[in-house]
């Protein structure tokens, strides 16, 4: 226990220099950046925003605070030394792959064609004749420890399903959604952007005799799990230095047959048991290097098996946000409006208003337009029972602040498309040359 409590009271240290790391604050513009999207989307597609950008990239701060230091913890136990992951090769290779598709940039993907070709540069190199810088390039693949990359992806991964169990769900955006010739319906956006600020590990390679890190401390025998370096030069020690680094974790799904609490419920569900796999795995790789093909191989499939398997779980079922037999459906309900104070939710069916039947939004925009200020609304809930709401629109005026599903006149509209690696490559050489 003292030997946890003196780790985590050297990592809180190295923690907060995070703060003062520019890198940390140009993500946080970024995260900014992609919420002001969202809020411009949700303008664009109902004329009135539901989300505050503001407020929401202050709420993913603050869980993402949480999120890296549970990562952290992670990643030091582990042992995972960030020089020796290749982080110079997953970078930019993670950035090409955006080009082809935003959702490519994932570290699943980079990562698991990068550890192929270290597992193949590993096997292939020693054998090669002087090829100069490409040499080197390959040298330096063969040099990446697989199984700590493969960990690493794994860890990161296990925070971002934590992160979507916890917050996923908060501020999801509505939006109208066509998928081939179906009809449109009703659902959420899920997008959620988390800054990551992270204390990881860098190796450092010490004489035996020199005295260093004095305010260091004794690691355990079984520490760490990954091992040591694998060439340590005679007379010399390996040294490990807790660093601050910052990371951006994403998700992007959505919720038309399933509620966005559910969804990510469920989306957290399969992302953890994913990177628990992938974590046990490369633990398992380091022991036995035949398996390091297997875990570089595991990220990028099973990372689209999940994606491929929630889609068509998402798809198949049911929709819950049409237009139903009778009344209006309430798709979303926006945060401060009269509707929202006076307690109606999304999924709420309107069956009149102040005695007028609501058959379409039509008839809702005629009593509103009306001029009157209070309404009496009839609604049946989700779970089968029928209430009364007072509203009052003194606030704001002709405005109730509720956001209807999808009928025969909705015109805008998200398509939903789902395309291969090689389909999206495709499209984006075609443009070029277009």
């Amino acid at each position: 226990m003292d030997f946890l409590m003196n780790l985590l009271g050297i990592m809180g240290q190295t923690y907060l220099f995070s703060f003062v790391n520019i890198l940390f604050w140009l993500v946080m513009l970024l995260v900014g950046f992609q919420y002001r999207r969202m809020v411009n989307m949700e303008i664009k597609m109902f004329g009135i925003p539901k989300n505050n950008a503001l407020k929401q990239t202050l709420i993913s701060a603050g869980f993402g605070v949480v999120g890296g230091l549970a990562a952290s913890i992670m990643l030091v136990l582990i042992g995972i030394s960030l020089d020796q992951v290749g982080i110079f090769y997953l970078w930019p290779l993670a950035i090409m792959l955006m080009l082809v598709n935003p959702r490519y940039m994932c570290f699943a993907y980079a990562g698991g064609i990068i550890g192929v070709a270290s597992t193949l540069a590993q096997v292939f190199y020693p054998n090669l004749p002087p090829l100069g810088i490409l040499g080197s390039f390959i040298e330096g693949l063969a040099n990446i420890n697989v199984p700590g990359l493969m960990a690493l992806i794994g860890i990161l991964h296990l925070t971002e399903s934590i992160l979507i169990a916890l917050s996923g769900h908060i501020g999801s955006s509505p939006l109208y959604l066509k998928k081939g010739s179906r009809e449109i319906v009703g659902g959420f956006s899920l997008q959620k952007f988390w800054p990551l600020p992270i204390v990881g590990l860098i190796t450092m390679m010490i004489p035996e005799a020199a005295e260093f890190m004095q305010y260091g401390m004794e690691m355990p025998d079984w520490w760490p799990i990954l091992g040591a370096p694998a060439q340590v030069a005679e007379g010399s020690r390996a040294y490990y230095m807790l660093f601050p680094i910052v990371a951006g974790l994403g998700y992007g799904d959505f919720a038309i047959s399933s509620e966005p609490r559910k969804k990510c419920l469920r989306s957290a569900r399969n992302l953890g048991w994913y990177s628990i796999a992938l974590v046990v795995l490369a633990i398992s790789a380091h022991y036995k290097l035949e398996l390091a093909l297997a875990a570089a191989l595991f990220a990028p499939l099973g990372h689209e098996f999940l994606i491929m398997i929630g889609n068509k779980e998402e798809l198949s079922q049911s929709p819950l946000y049409v237009t139903p037999e009778r009344g209006i459906k309430v798709l979303d309900v926006l945060p401060g409006y009269p509707a929202y104070q006076a307690g109606l939710e999304s999924g709420d069916i309107i069956l009149d208003i102040n005695g007028y039947t609501m058959e379409n939004r039509l008839d809702l925009n005629e009593v509103i337009q009306a001029g009157e200020r209070d309404f009496i609304l009839k609604v049946i809930k989700k779970r089968g029972e029928e209430l009364s709401y007072r509203v009052s629109l003194n606030s704001y005026p002709r405005k109730l602040g509720i956001i209807l599903v999808p009928d025969s006149q909705t015109s805008s509209y998200v398509e939903f498309k789902q395309t291969s690696f090689f389909e999206s490559l495709k499209g984006k050489l075609l443009k070029g040359k277009s």
